[in-house]
């Protein structure tokens, strides 16, 4: 029997509408929308799927978005996926896989794979092999709230020349702030200054735009510095273009502390007179104390590391890998931070000079040479240091004491001077050169830092680590393989 075309229409209809109704309140449900909580439910019974998709719309007015799942009492990971469904998590854009049952995750602008306009679509999944114990018994059904927060471009303040002020970057507001400065007509040049922080702050300068990004700022100072000078000039000596100029400060290493700083703008290219001013080291009240101020920490271009000072005249001895560059040449600009407080990052403060070194010791002697501005050094000014030991007589066994700044060493993107013991483990000769290994913590900003006797006495530079599954052993360059021509400058 043949049947009209429209009868068969209907029929199809009433037979499939309860899918098609299922599909449209899905969909709607998975439509994240921003400040607005929402309750997630994932069901694993009867073969059920162990995971919930969402999207959510990010528009060219958004700067950061976070993603918050909370009220889980299940394991659950987060994967987001731009511009289509996600179908392996091998191949996602961003990911939060802890261990914490409620993961947190924050995306921006500034972040390494950058947030874009566009759809994004996000699993909240469930991934071990065993079903969840909640309330004490196997459950399928893991029930959590899912909430999305996008941050939009927003002034924090307008600043004016000449007048310094204090801010707090927040993981809230992505660990950036965005300032308005207002330049006037038949100006040369003009310079923003970042200082009074504890962390590793960066900032990009646009004209006439609010919504920066890495793609589209007209300037910017990112460096491994904390504290940041970024100076801008007229093109040929001529002025620069009036009006106003947006200032994106963030920290893009780390989003999990609030930080302080202060930022002052200012006409012309000249430091400004609180900035040049540098503070005399106080008086050691112990050896110990003398040890951990004359350990600082060395910043180039492309890494950071520690380094030792071994004269009152400024002479530092790091490691030569710690002042490479991203083409193994010295940095252009070689810095040095000063420890005048065990508890806060060491303080910015001066730049040094390659005096000498030797790639095959890994081995690099510097001079501080001016103060971090180009600023003259105080007259008289002396530099804590260490007196040299006699490594001939280390023995197997022996305890020594570590002091650098290695980047486990704080909760922010910078940190403070770290200690820790461990005693020689053992010597190699390795291509003509001695090494001596030790059970010590030591880690990847420790190079260069400082391995001290029990007098005090500087006997040796941490330099690499070997390790396998959960065992780590330590190398260390002993002092005896300083070249002999260094010590007419360091005086001993």
């Amino acid at each position: 029997m043949k049947f009209p075309i429209f009868i068969l229409i209907m029929v199809f209809v009433l037979l499939f509408s309860p899918v098609l109704s299922f599909s449209l309140e899905k969909s709607a449900k998975g439509d994240l929308l921003s400040g607005r909580l929402v309750s997630g439910h994932i069901d694993m019974s009867n073969g059920g799927l162990s995971y919930q998709t969402f999207k959510f719309k990010v528009s060219s007015d958004v700067f950061a978005v976070k993603i918050t799942v909370s009220n889980s009492p299940a394991d659950l990971d987060v994967f987001i996926k731009k511009g289509s469904e996600i179908e392996n998590y091998d191949n996602v854009d961003y990911s939060s896989t802890q261990d914490a049952y409620n993961e947190s995750l924050l995306i921006s602008r500034l972040s390494e794979l950058p947030l874009e306009d566009g759809t994004y679509y996000l699993d909240v999944s469930y991934q071990r092999d065993t079903l969840p114990v909640i309330n004490g018994k196997r459950s399928a059904d893991i029930s959590y709230n899912i909430e999305l927060d996008l941050q939009k471009y927003k002034v924090k303040d307008t600043i004016h020349p000449g007048v310094s002020a204090e801010y707090e970057l927040s993981p809230r507001d992505g660990m950036a702030g965005l300032f308005a400065l207002k330049i006037p007509e038949r100006t040369n040049s003009f310079r923003i200054d970042l200082y009074n922080t504890n962390a590793d702050l960066d900032l990009m300068v646009a004209y006439n735009n609010k919504k920066i990004t890495k793609n589209n700022n007209d300037f910017l100072r990112d460096s491994l510095l904390g504290r940041e000078t970024l100076c801008v000039n007229g093109i040929d000596g001529g002025q620069v273009k009036p009006g106003i100029y947006y200032i994106l400060v963030f920290d893009q290493i780390s989003n999990d502390h609030p930080v302080d700083f202060s930022i002052l703008s200012s006409f012309g290219n000249e430091t400004p007179k609180e900035l040049a001013e540098i503070p005399r080291f106080p008086t050691a009240s112990d050896e110990m104390q003398n040890a951990l101020m004359s350990t600082v920490e060395i910043i180039g271009n492309a890494a950071k590391g520690s380094g030792t000072l071994v004269s009152s005249s400024g002479y530092v001895i790091t490691n030569w890998h710690v002042i490479e560059d991203f083409t193994l040449a010295v940095s252009d600009n070689i810095y040095v931070a000063v420890n005048l407080s065990n508890e806060l990052p060491p303080l910015e403060l001066f730049k040094a000079d390659l005096i000498d070194y030797s790639v095959e010791k890994d081995l690099a002697l510097l001079h501080i040479s001016s103060g971090l501005y180009d600023n003259p050094i105080p007259i008289n000014y002396n530099f804590p240091y260490f007196t040299l030991g006699n490594t001939s007589i280390l023995k197997l066994g022996q305890p020594l004491t570590y002091l650098g700044y290695p980047k486990i060493g704080g909760t922010g993107s910078r940190a403070s001077i770290s200690l820790t013991r461990g005693i020689v483990s053992g010597f190699e000769k390795l291509n003509g050169s001695l090494f001596i290994k030790t059970d010590a913590e030591i880690n990847s900003g420790n190079s260069g830092g400082a391995a001290i006797n029990s007098f005090y006495e500087l006997v040796a530079f941490p330099t690499s680590t070997i390790e396998e599954n959960a065992g780590q052993l330590g190398y260390l360059i002993p002092v005896s393989m300083i070249p002999e021509e260094w010590y007419r400058f360091i005086g001993r």
